[in-house]
This record gives structure tokens, sequence and C-alpha cells, in this order.
């Protein structure tokens, strides 16, 4: 009888490598696929650096360190702060609870919208919103500087006629 073959596959490490208006990108790495990431207890837009185990584990230790230390002591300073506060409920005299509600049910429908557009015109609302130029964001997606103006446009008009309820 033939010995039987293990196909063991050898396991990629990637480091996210935030991506920020002041982030350098180097030309291997400018079109790369951009993904949403948790880097300690935030979700970031995130590039993926191939690295090998060592590097991996070198750059992820202090984050899981700071994480579970957070969820060690976070749980223990909310707590007191929960305990602290529910004694004392301070409403302030602007408030209004109606418009409260109507702001988180247009983020929902909002979340709920963007959610449903093409990952394209997210990718060009996100760099908008981070304060990207036109044409840089172009770049970044393979259209022209008139072309995003275009789709922009058109994606504001969509949301706004989506979320013509809220206004």
């Amino acid at each position: 009888m033939g010995k039987k073959q293990t196909n063991i596959e050898k396991k990629n490490y990637y480091i996210p490598l935030e991506i920020t208006p002041e982030t350098i990108i180097t030309e291997e790495y400018r079109n790369s696929e951009v993904h949403w990431s948790k880097i300690g207890c935030r979700k970031v837009r995130t590039i993926l650096i191939p690295a090998t185990k060592e590097q991996y584990y070198e750059f992820m230790r202090p984050l899981w360190r700071e994480d579970k230390r957070q969820q060690r002591h976070g749980a223990d300073e909310i707590s007191a702060d929960k305990a602290q506060n529910d004694y004392e409920l301070e409403v302030p005299d602007d408030f209004n609870l109606e418009e409260e509600v109507v702001k988180e049910e247009l983020l929902a429908a909002l979340r709920h919208e963007l959610a449903a557009l093409q990952d394209i015109d997210r990718t060009i609302l996100l760099m908008i919103a981070d304060g990207s130029s036109e044409a840089a964001t172009g770049k970044a997606v393979g259209l022209s500087q008139k072309a995003v103006n275009k789709r922009k446009h058109k994606l504001y008009a969509l949301l706004k006629e989506h979320l013509k309820d809220f206004r």
C-alpha cells in the first residue's frame, strides 16, 4: 500500500495597513484591494501586506495585548460609570427624544442604502468623505475626474431620493 500524501497548505500571513489620506502607498500596492479590518478596537479601511509568520506576530501582539487590556479593564470602567450614572441621570434641557429617534432611523436607512451600492460607488463616496479630491479618487478607482464628478452627483441624487422621507 502506498503512503497517503498529505497536502499541508502553507498559511499566508498579512499585516493590515490602515488607509488614510496621509498613507503613502508604493506602486506595488497601489491597486491592492481595500478591506475593512479591525485594528485594535477600531474598524478601518486597510490593504493587506504579505508578511512572514514572525513579522505578523510581532506586529499583532501589541494590538492583541491592548485589545485584551480593554476587554478586561474596559468592562470594569463601564460598569463603574454605569453604577454612578444609575443614580444621576442628567438629561440636557434641549434634548428632544423624537429628533434622536428620527436621526437614528435616518442613519440606519443611510447605512442600508450605502450597503446596497456597488463597491466602486462606496469607494468614491468614502474617498470624497475622507477629503480626497475627485482626481485622486478617479485615479484610485480607474475613472477620470469628470466621471467621478458625474457619478458622485448621481449618487447624491439617488441617496436624496431614497431618503426623502427623512426631510
